[in-house]
């Protein structure tokens, strides 16, 4: 596992397109945490010593940037073959699927925790609560952690990165806005309540709050395995 990890590692820092959409993503992401961004308020107009504007950003930040991040965790090894290598080399498949996802969750998490200089800014120019901060940052590596263990499933069902993108975008997308009352106008209510459940945006409103939530975190948590078990499953299917 400790050699996947660090040949994802190399791979993503040694490629253009990991610098090209981390910098992108962080340069929007400050960009609207201080000019605003629709329903989210900007810094100086909240007069909120709190990075909540920036975690509340990265939902929309994960839809563009997981798919770009996972489209070629399998896609890729598919095409050129190199999972056949992978699967006849003396190691588990469950350590090969965790080793990929540790690797890209690093990645995202770094989209995360470089918010801390501006944390740090924000705690030296007014009263910055530690433990809401906190609550922010664990429910958003949680968050991270569910988006990238869906966008490694469905990359494992194609060959083109092209396609595994397109594909992650959009039950991305839908999973984010199954939260928003536009798409759950035209639902009933018991779909709509399980539409609310499933979206990983939704879950995060109770850090967002600076609480910790046992079910939220169990959520997050639950839906990580059971995606990375649905991706060994697949893997297995198919060499």
């Amino acid at each position: 596992m400790k050699f996947i990890y660090l040949r994802e590692m190399q791979n993503y820092f040694n490629t253009p397109i990991g610098y090209v959409f981390a910098v992108t993503a962080l340069f929007f992401n400050f960009l609207f945490f201080f000019t605003g961004f629709f329903h989210i308020p900007a810094f100086w107009e909240a007069r909120v010593a709190s990075i909540r504007s920036y975690v509340d950003l990265l939902p929309l930040t994960f839809i563009l940037m997981v798919p770009a991040v996972s489209m070629r965790i399998w896609a890729e090894e598919y095409k050129t073959g190199t999972i056949e290598i992978l699967s006849t080399l003396p190691i588990r498949t469950e350590s090969i699927v965790l080793g990929k996802f540790l690797a890209a969750w690093t990645f995202v998490s770094g989209l995360v925790l470089a918010s801390l200089p501006l944390t740090i800014g924000i705690w030296w120019i007014g009263h910055l609560d530690w433990g809401s901060t906190l609550a922010l940052y664990a429910g958003s590596l949680l968050m991270a952690a569910a988006y990238v263990s869906l966008g490694m499933l469905l990359s494992a069902f194609t060959r083109e990165q092209i396609v595994a993108f397109i594909l992650i975008f959009f039950i991305s997308l839908l999973m984010y806005l199954a939260n928003f009352y536009v798409i759950s106008r035209h639902l009933s209510p018991t779909l709509a309540s399980a539409a609310s459940f499933l979206s990983l945006s939704g879950h995060l409103n109770s850090f967002a709050r600076g609480v910790i939530d046992l079910g939220d975190t169990v959520y997050f948590l639950s839906f990580t395995a059971l995606m990375l078990y649905a991706n060994v499953r697949v893997l297995r299917s198919r060499t």
